[in-house]
């Protein structure tokens, strides 16, 4: 019983490694990542607010280009942005909050979603912070994502033809004695920019 069980074993851990060698016969592409600090327009700010007073909690749409209405709030929407999506997923808008009572509060600035603690209305009364932003894609766009290529596999050429070494390994015609091969390597380096335009 053992005797089977330890050859069962061993026939399973060669369908394994002929498995992972015919995988990694097979190189694959890094991932498509848009450049750091990557950021889309959107249409509408998602804006919450809460009454400290009640605990009353209310979820804002703003326009942007447009002022809401919360009490005694006036909420405006300059600009929302998104992260790209390849990016952490984070939120930003430019908000002008006017609160009308007698000294109210006053905010002109971003906020985040991901980073509340960098933009905040003081006031005693109402916290405002940012969701999401969302609707129609506007100003500034996405930049076209490049895919980078498969990279070749190790002792081969990038058009798929094996390395002198291995066509002699493999009865191919081999090199003579006496002829110095100096073998050579190059690298490529590719260098994304960061979208411009204003930014968070």
């Amino acid at each position: 019983m053992l005797l089977r069980s330890a050859q069962a074993c061993l026939g399973l851990a060669s369908v394994l490694i002929g498995a992972g060698s015919a995988l990694a016969a097979e190189p694959l592409a890094p991932p498509a990542m848009y450049p750091p600090n990557t950021w889309h327009g959107k249409s509408t700010a998602v804006v919450r607010v809460l009454n400290r007073l009640d605990s009353r909690v209310e979820t804002i749409k703003v326009p942007v280009g447009g002022t809401s209405q919360y009490e005694t709030l006036a909420i405006g929407v300059t600009r929302c942005l998104l992260h790209a999506p390849t990016a952490r997923q984070d939120a930003a808008a430019w908000l002008d909050i006017q609160d009308r009572r007698a000294e109210g509060a006053v905010f002109h600035g971003w906020m985040l979603a991901a980073e509340p603690s960098l933009g905040i209305l003081e006031s005693p009364i109402y916290d405002v912070h940012v969701v999401t932003c969302e609707g129609n894609d506007v100003q500034p766009m996405l930049p076209a994502l490049e895919h980078p290529p498969v990279p070749p596999l190790p002792g081969r050429k990038p058009d798929g033809s094996q390395s002198g070494q291995e066509q002699d390994e493999n009865g191919g015609n081999a090199a003579p004695q006496n002829l110095d091969v100096t073998p050579s390597s190059s690298g490529s380096q590719a260098d994304h920019g960061a979208t411009e335009g204003d930014q968070p």
